[in-house]
């Protein structure tokens, strides 16, 4: 009683003299100690390499090995489903099956508009979202579960390592059966059966559905931040959002300083140590540490663009490419600049143009001090500590960190295209940053003054180069003097 109380309470007594877990139970502090900080793993199997800190992972593990192979008579099933080939002896079982087909959801929330087809799913969830009791806590770390089976998933996937569920088609393998039955739907089947009535996205999940209904078409965002006016339609999403709150960043690299808010970012700070690129080309050299590098990259061979614009030759490979492209034809820009008459048909667009007017910089990078006002910003940024470049040129051997670079690689050294034209004089430049540095030989005012003679200049890159070859002669010879 003493033990259980304690689920209540949630009283931790048994503290980790090397970290700062604690536990509620004496065996569940031996545990943490065994799995985290001493390594050791004392229950072995028999029959392969895999070994557990808890007994009861390996018994779980063991049913692997030890499952009867004979096939066993089975009771005739008397109930069958009409919609499916489903069969059960049971009849309740066939009615909780039924509403499988049917969407049919008895057990409703008093709380919430939460609805469910079992009254041990609504037990679960008012239990984990309206009481907050998680009774079933991990040994190894501070996870906790509403349901038993869920801590029993937990500990044999994130601790024990284990994948059991293996694709027939590739080589993945999965934690669950309900992330390969997604794998095989998404990868090899391309089935798609939720499918959005407002435009034309399907998606494997019901859950990929409604995040794309809330950030396409309605705007919904009912997850706030309650320290600022951030709002996010998943509550994932707001609890990355919090880390910018209170700086903690619970993945640390094993090898450096670094640390981050998401896991995500770990791994690919992890290829500075390793330079490890997994993915590799299979009709070129090119090899990438991430799987959407290599998509980009299998773009230059393919050149495959099937999103296409219908009052024009523009084709992409993207379909958010495509919209933002239409609005060239139509005119539209709804969304304007309250601080200036600057407008734009992407919502991106604006957001980005108002961080030139606030000198906002959210974006940073967690390797190096650079920060970015866009997002897109930073992920060019990262390839200079990753070294990825993605983009190959179809005439040499040219590679490339970004698409831009690689257009501008192509314009200068093989098109000889110079789209960008002073509007003062003949000149034409084949970068919009060239024209840019043209542009300042016509301007008048000139704010960038060397302060060691009258020279004055509209870049602060020409003033820099002013001083170097003009100055540092006379630098040199006042500190021989």
């Amino acid at each position: 009683m003493t033990k259980h109380i304690r689920t209540h309470t949630g009283e931790r007594p048994f503290r980790c003299q090397q970290c700062d877990y604690s536990a509620a139970q004496k065996a569940t502090l031996k545990q943490h100690v065994q799995a985290v900080h001493t390594g050791e793993r004392p229950y072995r199997c028999g029959y392969c390499d895999y070994s557990a800190v808890q007994k009861g992972a390996l018994q779980i593990h063991m049913l692997k090995h030890t499952q009867p192979k004979t096939k066993v008579k089975k009771e005739p099933k008397k109930h069958s489903c009409p919609h499916c080939e489903y069969e059960t002896v049971r009849k309740e079982a066939m009615t909780k099956h039924i509403r499988t087909h049917t969407g049919e959801k008895p057990f409703k929330c008093q709380q919430c508009t939460y609805s469910a087809a079992q009254s041990g799913s609504l037990k679960q969830h008012i239990l984990s979202v309206h009481n907050g009791e998680r009774p079933y806590h991990c040994g190894y770390c501070d996870f906790s579960a509403a349901r038993k089976d869920g801590l029993y998933v937990h500990i044999r996937t994130v601790h024990g390592g284990e994948r059991a569920y293996q694709c027939q088609f590739c080589e993945y393998s999965a934690q669950q059966s309900g992330h390969l039955t997604e794998h095989v739907m998404a990868k090899h089947s391309n089935i798609r059966p939720h499918k959005c009535t407002l435009c034309d996205f399907s998606s494997v999940t019901k859950k990929s559905l409604k995040r794309h209904i809330m950030t396409n078409h309605t705007g919904e965002k009912p997850y706030s931040c309650e320290l600022c006016s951030y709002a996010a339609s998943e509550k994932s999403l707001l609890k990355l959002h919090m880390a910018k709150h209170t700086g903690e960043k619970p993945y640390k690299c094993k090898m450096c300083d670094y640390s981050s808010a998401k896991k995500g970012c770990l791994n690919s700070h992890m290829v500075i140590h390793t330079s490890e690129k997994p993915y590799n080309c299979e009709l070129c050299g090119y090899s990438a540490a991430k799987m959407s590098y290599l998509k980009k990259h299998m773009a230059n061979h393919t050149g495959d663009k099937p999103f296409c614009c219908e009052l024009c030759d523009y084709s992409t490979v993207r379909k958010q490419n495509l919209r933002r492209h239409i609005t060239k034809h139509t005119g539209d820009k709804p969304h304007k600049c309250e601080l200036c008459d600057y407008s734009t048909a992407v919502k991106k667009d604006l957001k980005r143009h108002i961080a030139t007017h606030t000198g906002e910089k959210p974006y940073k990078c967690d390797v190096c001090s650079y920060a970015a006002a866009d997002k897109r910003y930073l992920r060019d940024h990262m390839t200079k500590h990753t070294g990825e470049k993605p983009f190959q040129c179809e005439e040499c051997d040219y590679f490339a960190a970004t698409k831009g670079n690689l257009a501008a690689h192509t314009m200068a050294r093989h098109s000889g295209e110079k789209p960008h034209k002073c509007e003062v004089c003949g000149y034409a430049a084949a970068l919009k940053g060239g024209l840019r540095q043209h542009m300042a030989k016509h301007a008048v005012v000139k704010p960038h003054k060397c302060d060691l003679c009258d020279y004055a200049g509209t870049l602060k890159a020409h003033l820099k180069t002013h001083v170097r070859i003009r100055h540092a002669k006379d630098k040199n010879e006042a500190a021989t003097g």
